[in-house]
């Protein structure tokens, strides 16, 4: 006769229920592990490709650095320091001259009298910066009389001086009556108010009469 004895527990409910969670489980928590890793691995990636811009970055700022020290040691240098001196002053002196031809053309317009009119117009850029401009006036007129009207209002203008005659002489055409030429030149100052010669010749008016 043989006899076998079971000595062990039997097994309760939460034990089967444990051992039928238990694969399910694992298999769970290897694919959590498995995600994570690769979520791991994508944010190294990230971190490497963030790290190698930072690198080029600091690179670039180094190289813009050495740059920097350099033109400022050359700016540092007596002869690019007067270069430097002269041409911040030429571009200031270019930033208050500034020359529009249109303005220019307004403003002789505005010094013609009713029977002259302008037929040419010529500017010139001083090649220094202590020169002016100089303008070259091409005006037609009925009579003389118009002309010299022009040309002393010209003289007169506060914004214009060395008023000089080039060429005078008579024009003849089909369609109208002979008309008076005249060229001329003068030195521009675009700087100067226009009005500012006006007030000192009305000042002036009274002195002159109490002479005479």
């Amino acid at each position: 006769m043989k006899i076998t004895l079971n000595l062990s527990p039997a097994a309760s409910l939460r034990d089967r229920l444990a051992l039928a969670w238990a694969v399910p489980a694992t298999v769970m928590g290897l694919a959590a592990l498995i995600i994570l890793g690769r979520a791991s691995l994508q944010e190294y990636r990230d971190y490497r490709g963030i790290r190698s811009q930072l690198s080029e970055i600091q690179a670039r700022s180094n190289d813009l650095h050495k740059q920097e020290t350099a033109i400022r040691r050359k700016l540092d240098d007596p002869a690019h320091r007067e270069l430097f001196r002269q041409v911040r002053f030429v571009n200031k002196l270019i930033d208050q001259r500034e020359v529009s031809l249109t303005q220019l053309s307004a403003r002789v317009a505005g010094l013609l009298p009713d029977d002259a009119f302008l037929t040419g117009l010529a500017l010139s850029v001083p090649k220094k910066p202590a020169e002016d401009y100089v303008v070259r006036l091409g005006i037609s007129a009925k009579n003389e009389d118009a002309i010299e009207t022009f040309l002393n209002d010209l003289e007169d203008a506060p914004d214009f001086k060395d008023v000089s005659i080039i060429n005078q002489g008579f024009q003849e055409a089909s369609t109208q009556a002979d008309q008076v030429s005249v060229l001329c030149t003068a030195r521009y100052l675009p700087g100067v108010d226009p009005e500012a010669g006006n007030t000192g010749a009305e000042e002036s008016s009274p002195n002159n009469k109490s002479d005479h």
